[in-house]
């Protein structure tokens, strides 16, 4: 009795601890303080209450069903208007496919070459004010907009302005971030008006660089624009995230805790067997991922970065802050996944199925529970 009495005290001390141990793991609070007067959202690991999110996946488009001019090879991007009409730009034959919300064809518009209206190498489409769909082709050196039904309405030329990535807002001003190699490498986020008349600098970061070697998964600079036309953006070796207004102000500072994700031998081996140095240069090569790899933002404000967090079937994880900065949820998809557009609570994201190009669409419903 006196041995069933000690493992029954025992039992209850450690269900008891346990208890305590679960709680104080989910009880850790999101804390803001104000610095310079900036509020800083600090999210822990484990947020005290997290939203569940379920996604139900409910269309799939590849296009094959419409017809081979239809058929999707190489998506680079997805955008979605008010009428739940998808818009994808297939790289392949540098055209844009339509399809209406039950993924039948409607109409392709675009055409390859370099004269007035075509396009050559469309880098992204965005999709502006639910009314236009803007293009930056980096062969051609023009940002092209377009009519939703396929009508080019005008190009600007950026011949003197060499992006690596732009965007313009519901004003018509343009952000661009470039990125400037030399013996400091430079990363600057500018705005410009709708000719192309520098505004203001937005973004300065210069990073010091070892001559003749190559640093595999160099972080870029990262940024999109709100539905307000506020600016976010991030320098993915760290899990910082900021918003700042279309005047320039920084109206709010992001931060994550995380556990960094190591890179495995086999993983560094195919980095270094997949690209092609020349004989005089040296490849190094971080032991941890960066903390993420790219964000999206939907028409709420919330804010989806993808990390290299893997669930247990291979899936990446998302972590999702509202429009305050805080950590509300986190869910993960496959692993050949990537998300383009969540809109009206469905999730637009694309495929590949054969390890290299993006050939086909999925949309999720989204339950927020």
């Amino acid at each position: 009795m006196k041995r069933l009495s000690f493992v029954l005290k025992f039992s209850l001390i450690f269900f008891v601890s346990s208890l305590v141990f679960s709680y104080s793991l989910q009880t850790e609070d999101i804390k803001i303080k104000i610095i310079n007067g900036i509020p800083v959202v600090y999210n822990p690991k484990v947020p005290a209450s997290l939203q569940k999110i379920v996604l139900k996946e409910d269309l799939v488009i590849s296009g094959e069903k419409e017809g081979v001019e239809y058929t999707l090879s190489d998506i680079r991007s997805v955008q979605v208007d008010e009428e739940e009409i998808i818009y994808i730009l297939d790289l392949k034959d540098v055209r844009v496919k339509v399809f209406d919300k039950n993924g039948k064809g409607m109409r392709i518009f675009g055409k390859k070459g370099q004269g007035p209206g075509e396009l050559q190498l469309p880098y992204r489409m965005y999709l502006i004010s639910g009314k236009e769909l803007m293009f930056y082709d980096i062969s051609n050196r023009r940002i092209s907009y377009y009519s939703l039904d396929g009508k080019c309405l005008r190009e600007i030329s950026t011949r003197n302005q060499m992006f690596d990535r732009t965007m313009t807002d519901s004003k018509g001003y343009i952000i661009g971030y470039f990125f400037i190699p030399g013996e400091r490498y430079v990363h600057e986020l500018k705005k410009f008006d709708s000719k192309l008349n520098p505004v203001m600098t937005l973004v300065t970061i210069e990073e010091e660089r070892t001559p003749y070697v190559i640093e595999m998964l160099d972080p870029t600079l990262q940024f999109r624009l709100m539905e307000n036309d506020n600016i976010v953006w991030s320098h993915p070796s760290n899990y910082e995230i900021f918003i700042v207004s279309p005047e320039g102000k920084t109206l709010r500072k992001i931060v994550k805790d995380h556990d960094s994700v190591r890179i495995t031998e086999a993983e560094k081996k195919e980095m270094i067997e997949s690209r092609t140095v020349p004989p005089e240069y040296k490849i190094k090569l971080p032991e941890y991922y960066n903390p993420l790899y790219y964000f999206i933002c939907d028409e709420d404000g919330r804010i989806y970065v993808r990390t290299y967090e893997r669930d247990n079937k291979g899936g990446f994880y998302y972590d999702v802050f509202d429009s305050e900065g805080r950590n509300i949820a986190k869910f993960s998809i496959p692993g050949n996944e990537l998300i383009f557009v969540v809109k009206k609570n469905k999730m637009y994201s694309v495929i590949s199925e054969d390890g290299n190009e993006f050939s086909s669409m999925k949309r999720y419903r989204v339950e927020w529970q």
